[in-house]
C-alpha cells in the first residue's frame, strides 16, 4: 500500500484559524464510551457521520446531534428544576409540621407552672420546656466549670494561681493550607472558665466545662505552662501558672 501523505488544508478566508495538521487516526475508543449506554439515536447520528460519503450529508447528522443533544439537556433541565421545587415544597412542610407540633405540644400543657417555665426574662420565651432545658444545657457545657478534670504537676511547692485560654487549628496542630477559610494561624484565643483546686504544693486539679474534654496527655512547655493539644478538633488549652 502507497504510503499516504499529508497536506495541509488550513482554510482560506476571514475568521478561519483552524488549521489541520494531525495525520494521526484517532485513539482507542475510551472506556466510558465502550462500557457505557449509547441510546439507538445516538449511535446512528454517529454512524451516519462516519460513512455518510457527501459533506452536506454529514453536515445535517451534526446538526441533528447538536439538536438531540439540545433535548436531552432541555429534559435534564426540567427534572432538575422540578426535583428543586419538590424539595423546596417538602422542607417547608416539614418546617410547618414542627412548628405545628411544638405549638400542639405547648396548648396541650394545661400546667400553668409549666407553662410558665417556658418563659425566659433574660432570653425570652421558648415553644416547649425541652427548647429551654436544652439552650440551658448548652450554656452548661460551654462556660460551667464542671465534668472536666486536668491534673497538673508543677511540682513548684506552692498553690499557684492558674489562668486557662484556648483556641483552634493553631500553627503546628494541623498542616498549614488546610486549615478552614479565615482560620490561618488559629483562630483568636479566649478565656475558659475553671474551678481550681490544690491536693498539695506540687499538684494542682483544674476543672473545666464539659465542652473541652479531651483524652490529649497534658505536657509541660515552660515550667509555668502547660499544654492540652486536642488533635481531633484541632484545640490547645493553654494552662498558665503564676
Amino acid at each position: 500500500m502507497p504510503e499516504q501523505k499529508f497536506y495541509d488544508t488550513q482554510p482560506t478566508g476571514e475568521n478561519h484559524e483552524v488549521d489541520y495538521r494531525d495525520p494521526t487516526d484517532v485513539e482507542e475508543v475510551e472506556e466510558a464510551i465502550k462500557f457505557g449506554v449509547v441510546d439507538e439515536l445516538t449511535q446512528k447520528f454517529a454512524l451516519w457521520i462516519r460513512t455518510k460519503m457527501w459533506r452536506r450529508h454529514v453536515r445535517e447528522a451534526l446538526a441533528r446531534m447538536i439538536e438531540y443533544t439540545n433535548v436531552l439537556y432541555n429534559k435534564i433541565k426540567d427534572i432538575s428544576e422540578n426535583t428543586q421545587k419538590r424539595q423546596a415544597a417538602v422542607e417547608k412542610r416539614q418546617t410547618d409540621l414542627e412548628a405545628r407540633m411544638k405549638e400542639v405540644i405547648g396548648n396541650a400543657t394545661v400546667d400553668s407552672e409549666v407553662i410558665h417555665a417556658r418563659s425566659s426574662e433574660k432570653y425570652g420565651d421558648f415553644a416547649v420546656l425541652d427548647d429551654r432545658l436544652e439552650h440551658i444545657e448548652q450554656l452548661l457545657i460551654q462556660f460551667v466549670p464542671a465534668g472536666f478534670d486536668v491534673t497538673i504537676m508543677h511540682n513548684s511547692g506552692l498553690q499557684p494561681n492558674i489562668n486557662v485560654r484556648s483556641w483552634t487549628h493553631g500553627i503546628g496542630v494541623m498542616p498549614l493550607g488546610t486549615e478552614s477559610a479565615g482560620l490561618f494561624g488559629g483562630s483568636a484565643s479566649q478565656s475558659v472558665a475553671c474551678q481550681v483546686s490544690h491536693v498539695d504544693g506540687n499538684t494542682s486539679i483544674v476543672s473545666l466545662p464539659v465542652e473541652y474534654t479531651t483524652d490529649s496527655e497534658i505536657i509541660k512547655i515552660e515550667d509555668d505552662k502547660f499544654l492540652l493539644i486536642d488533635e481531633i478538633t484541632y484545640r490547645s488549652i493553654l494552662f498558665e501558672l503564676y
